[in-house]
């Protein structure tokens, strides 16, 4: 399910197959059926919405969507972004939006990561779950063929050391960042070789993932 009239239009214009569009009266005086398909408008009541919806105060639009087929394995990249055990489906909406913004059209999970397809993830995501994929497999076994792994760790090099160094391998390269609570997992942890951290100023005790994926992104992929 989609809620809201910005994922709404998003998914409707996007390459997901729409089963069906709910509209409340209310919503329907405020805005009409702006350019979604007649056929797929089914109106109903604001107690009906209360109950379908999974927002405190519904928005009075929500689409059903089918759920496209994953992919086994990602297309070939000169760059990945990897998540290792990401529990916060509002933290992995967040990271969806941030790769959808740097240009990235998909990103690796291990298996256990939470479902793209919560609805939490979706609305965080601000439509960018329409555009970017995410691809679960055995992070072990991928990143073994990857030359060189960067892993947000807190005893890492400095990023700002680092400053396009990606550009300068023609090799494939990844960015693992690991779960909110327990951080990279040993498994995956032996995989990285080149481990980098964001230098410490202030007295916080931590970033959430998505701030932390957010910042070391733009040193690998921003201008």
């Amino acid at each position: 399910m989609v809620e809201g009239r910005k994922g709404v239009d998003e998914v409707f214009h996007s390459s997901m197959k729409v089963v069906k569009i709910l509209l409340t009266s209310n919503y329907l005086d405020k805005f009409g059926t702006t350019n979604f398909s007649e056929n797929l408008i089914e109106t109903v009541t604001e107690k009906e919405m209360e109950r379908i919806s999974q927002m405190d105060t519904p928005p009075g639009i929500l689409a059903v969507v089918e759920i496209p087929q994953p992919k086994s394995k990602p297309e070939f990249n000169d760059f990945y972004l990897v998540l290792d055990g990401i529990a916060d489906p509002s933290n992995l909406g967040a990271i969806l939006r941030i790769a959808d913004w740097y240009g990235l059209n998909q990103i690796v999970l291990s298996t256990d990561c939470t479902d793209e397809f919560n609805l939490k993830c979706v609305s965080a995501s601000m439509g960018s779950f329409t555009r970017v994929q995410c691809i679960r497999i055995n992070l072990e076994l991928f990143l073994s063929d990857i030359p060189t792994v960067y892993g947000a760790l807190l005893n890492g090099k400095s990023i700002y050391e680092l400053a396009g160094k990606r550009t300068e391998s023609p090799q494939p390269q990844a960015l693992v960042i690991g779960s909110e609570s327990h951080g990279i997992r040993g498994a995956i942890l032996d995989k990285i070789n080149n481990p980098v951290t964001i230098p410490k100023i202030g007295g916080a005790e931590s970033l959430n993932a998505s701030v932390a994926a957010g910042i070391l992104i733009d040193r690998f992929l921003g201008n």
